[in-house]
């Protein structure tokens, strides 16, 4: 028994000292494991210094991509393409000079000249540039394939062919763009909404729209602040509508200039352009900054002096349209005095000229309340009703065809349901008929001593009327609201 005991404890003992050996060698391997993949990582993370480049001395920027070539040589302080002379976008040169300014590579892998570069991609670089200093001296880099790591970066050849680079995507990016997207873009307008006195937009198959500004002609207090020209007469704009469309036109960014100093309008649709829109405006001269920046409500109710308004005129022809690589669609586009097409997003366009004129036509037929007028007169079925307004005893009192009216809320209750009449739609041509019989007049007298003549007359679709506003019959009105109100009137005068 002892001899058993003792045998037990001898293999508890071995089996002791077989797992702290065990632990032992595991914990040795983690330790160099941990220590190899440190090294490996301070390796990764540090980084080899290849030229650090004085950029106030960079003469020529040569670069070739997959968009084509571009040379960048400066000419009276501008950046420019050396051989179209096409101004460049100073930002985007700047990109590429803070870029090369200290180049650094993460690690060096050597290799024979000119042998194994196509596993690197190097042998058809996807991107090459030299940067050539005041002095001559040259910088050469030539990138292939992206890295397979976590880190973004492209393999790259650099002023040797003995030894491929690793290098981070900061020198590689700022240099991918084509001539069109480094191309400054010039024209650019932004305008204060406050200051628009007219604008219109013509559309070679479609509508012609005119509005203009009137506000600096009425009081503080009036609301209808503009007018339609075209394509109607003189109709009032509902002020909110249209301020919400001028939205659209007082700060136009181009995408691209795609053609600058063109030849030849024609290749954009810009020498017949399919539509023009035209923004009048003024700037603020001899004005302090506090009301050169006023807003709108405020600059409209005290209006800027003539002497300390630049009046200024902003035309834009727009041409044919394309989709890019990436499915999006845009607008030639081509201001007038430029010689320089531009694009703008479809999206844009469309928000500037693709809109119905009427829905920015003031729709009350006849918005004026009853305290403003002396009466109206009230005609339909051969019948008339002549309402007069008196004051007497600081009230207003009513009469119709010289007798006092007692329910003059039943009589004002009339006044406001055809005070709620709007148009819906403009009237067709082909529905129009000649010489129309007034279904209902209503002639308002206003406290000024103008009369205003509003009929209501038959139409070929027997769901509208035809709305005939001091002669101006553009639109039409709800048939059932008119034949109601007509109902409702031959109810309460009798």
């Amino acid at each position: 028994m002892k001899k058993k005991q003792l045998m037990s404890l001898v293999i508890m003992f071995v089996c002791v000292v077989a797992l702290f050996a065990g632990y032992k060698i595991i914990g040795n391997y983690n330790q160099n494991k941990s220590e190899k993949e440190a090294a490996e990582s301070e390796a990764e993370s540090a980084t080899i210094d290849i030229y650090d480049i004085d950029t106030a001395e960079v003469a020529k920027i040569a670069i070739t991509n997959s968009k084509g070539t571009v040379t960048i040589v400066s000419k009276n302080d501008i950046w420019i393409d050396e051989a179209t002379e096409t101004p460049l976008n100073a930002d985007s040169v700047q990109s590429m000079l803070d870029a090369i300014a200290d180049f650094d590579a993460i690690k060096t892998i050597p290799a024979e000249e000119g042998e194994g570069f196509e596993e690197y991609g190097l042998d058809k670089p996807t991107l090459s540039y030299t940067i050539t200093m005041n002095d001559g001296t040259e910088y050469n880099a030539r990138f292939g394939i992206p890295l397979v790591t976590e880190t973004k970066g492209h393999y790259a050849l650099l002023d040797t062919d003995t030894m491929v680079y690793t290098v981070s995507d900061n020198y590689y990016k700022p240099f991918t763009l084509s001539l069109v997207e480094l191309t400054e873009i010039g024209d650019e307008v932004d305008i204060a909404a406050e200051y628009i006195t007219a604008f219109s937009v013509n559309v070679k198959e479609g509508m012609n729209f005119a509005a203009e500004y009137i506000g600096d002609e009425l009081s503080e207090k009036d609301y209808y602040t503009w007018r339609i020209t075209a394509p109607y007469d003189g109709i009032r704009a509902d002020t909110d509508l249209l301020n919400a469309q001028l939205a659209n036109y007082t700060s136009i960014k181009y995408k691209q200039c795609v053609a600058y100093n063109c030849e030849d309008l024609s290749e954009y649709g810009l020498e017949d352009p399919l539509a023009t829109v035209k923004i009048d405006y003024y700037t603020v001269t001899g004005a302090s900054d506090e009301s050169e920046t006023e807003d709108a409500a405020a600059a409209q109710a005290t209006p800027v002096p003539m002497e300390n308004r630049e009046y200024s005129t902003f035309e834009l022809a727009i041409g044919n349209g394309y989709t890019d690589d990436e499915g999006d669609s845009y607008v030639y586009v081509n201001p007038k005095g430029s010689v320089n097409v531009y694009t703008l997003s479809l999206d844009t366009v469309n928000l500037m000229i693709n809109f119905a004129p009427i829905q920015l036509a003031d729709a009350c037929i006849y918005a004026e309340l009853v305290d403003s007028l002396s009466g109206y007169d009230v005609e339909y079925d051969g019948k008339k009703y002549i309402v007069e307004r008196k004051e007497e005893n600081d009230e207003n009192v009513y009469y119709v065809n010289g007798e006092k009216i007692e329910d003059t809320e039943g009589l004002l209750t009339l006044y406001s349901l055809a005070y709620l009449f709007v148009t819906t739609q403009e009237a067709d041509d082909a529905e129009v008929i000649a010489d129309a019989d007034a279904v209902l007049t209503i002639t308002y007298h206003e406290n000024s001593g103008k009369d205003v003549v509003v009929k209501y007359l038959e139409y070929g679709n027997n769901n509208f009327y035809q709305v005939n506003n001091n002669g101006m019959d553009y639109f039409l009105t709800d048939k059932r609201a008119v034949d109601d109100l007509i109902v409702k009137y031959d109810k309460f005068m009798k």
